[in-house]
């Protein structure tokens, strides 16, 4: 069968991987999703020019439930981001049990480890398409994702290592001013 690989991103440009995705589509074997649209694009990527690609445009959407449903739906969630601190897709992802391929730009490899995801360079498409090649061969756990997620990325865990942080920047920084 094929492949349904989701990417969601705010605004779509290059700088989030959105050429390299369309090259992707082009392989009969995957289906992309592609979630955070325009109007114009959606209506740009339903167009003939585009018939050659296995791609569903789809415009940005407010629903979390909505949204769930479509990361929990792909096989594979795919980042090709050239420009991003820490990406909260990844983490989305993570949560609802999709593995990950992302390439290795800012913070994006520290949302995956080997059970959950795999880390390209940057810009290379080959090696994306290898990647998903890959995982459909060998699929990653859901289970582990969500494991992932949990352990790593919790909001109320992070909270006290932020709190702890920032407790011990304070303590230095008042050290560092007496005279």
């Amino acid at each position: 069968g094929k492949t349904l690989i989701l990417g969601v991103s705010n605004i779509w440009s290059n700088d989030k991987g959105l050429a390299d995705l369309i090259t992707l589509s082009k392989n009969p074997d995957n289906v992309l999703v592609l979630v955070g649209m325009s109007e114009a694009q959606v209506k740009e990527f339903s167009s003939v020019r585009y018939r050659d690609c296995n791609l569903i445009p789809i415009q940005r959407t407010h629903n979390q439930y909505e949204l769930a449903m479509l990361y929990s739906m792909a096989d594979i969630y795919v980042n090709p981001t050239y420009a991003d601190m820490f990406p909260t897709v990844n983490l989305e992802a993570l949560a609802c049990g999709t593995p990950i391929i992302t390439y290795k730009t800012g913070g994006s490899p520290e949302a995956v480890d080997e059970k959950t995801g795999v880390v390209v360079e940057q810009g290379d498409v080959e090696a994306l398409a290898d990647a998903i090649h890959h995982m459909k061969e060998q699929p990653l756990s859901s289970d582990a994702c969500r494991k992932r997620a949990e352990e790593h990325f919790d909001k109320d865990k992070c909270f006290e290592k932020y709190i702890e942080l920032y407790k011990s920047l304070i303590s230095k920084n008042n050290n560092t001013n007496i005279h």
